[in-house]
C-alpha cells in the first residue's frame, strides 16, 4: 500500500508542483545570451522537461548539459532529441526530482520553476550554489536574491516572458 500512495503522491507533485510548460525558443535564447556561457561551464537545467534547452545550450556553446526531468516519459524524450541532435557527448538527462539533486557542481542553472515552488527552489540556491554561479530563472522570480539583470520578451499571445538572471 505504501508505494500506491508515494505513487499518487509523485503524480499530484508532477501535476501541481512540476508541470510540463516548455519555454519558447526565443526566450532560451535570450536567457542563454544572459548567461554569457562559454566552454568551461557546466550547464544545468531542472526540470528539462523534452530536452530543447539542453539541446540549445550544446549547440551554441558548446557546454556540457545536465537535465534533471521528474516525469519519466519527458525524460526519454529529452535524451532521444539530445541523440537526434548529435549531442548525446554535451548532454545527459537524469530522471529525477529536482530538489534531490546537488546543485553545487553546476555553475549555471536554468528553471522555469512553478510559482508553488519557487521559495523551496529559492532556499536551496542560497544554500547550494558556488560562488559565482548564473541562474536563469523564467517568469518567477527567486526569494532571497535579487537579479543582477531581468529581460522581458513580448509572446504573440497577451502574456510577456520574463527572463531573471541572478549571481551568487
Amino acid at each position: 500500500m505504501e508505494q500506491i500512495g508515494e505513487k499518487s503522491n509523485l503524480i499530484v507533485r508532477m501535476l501541481a508542483e512540476l508541470p510540463y510548460a516548455p519555454s519558447p525558443m526565443d526566450v532560451i535564447d535570450a536567457a542563454l545570451d544572459m548567461a554569457e556561457l562559454n566552454r568551461g561551464d557546466v550547464f544545468a537545467d531542472l526540470g528539462c522537461g523534452d530536452g530543447v534547452v539542453l539541446t540549445r545550450a550544446a549547440e551554441r556553446f558548446a557546454v556540457f548539459c545536465v537535465g534533471f526531468e521528474i516525469d519519466r516519459r519527458l525524460a526519454r524524450v529529452a535524451r532521444e532529441n539530445a541523440k537526434l541532435a548529435g549531442l548525446r557527448k554535451l548532454i545527459d538527462v537524469v530522471y529525477s526530482d529536482l530538489f534531490k539533486v546537488d546543485l553545487s557542481r553546476f555553475n549555471v542553472i536554468y528553471a522555469y520553476p512553478s510559482p508553488l515552488i519557487v521559495r523551496a527552489l529559492s532556499e536551496r540556491i542560497v544554500r547550494e550554489c558556488s560562488k559565482g554561479s548564473r541562474i536563469l530563472v523564467h517568469d518567477y522570480p527567486l526569494d532571497y536574491m535579487h537579479p543582477v539583470r531581468v529581460t522581458r520578451i513580448p509572446s504573440h499571445a497577451v502574456h510577456t516572458h520574463t527572463i531573471y538572471l541572478y549571481k551568487r
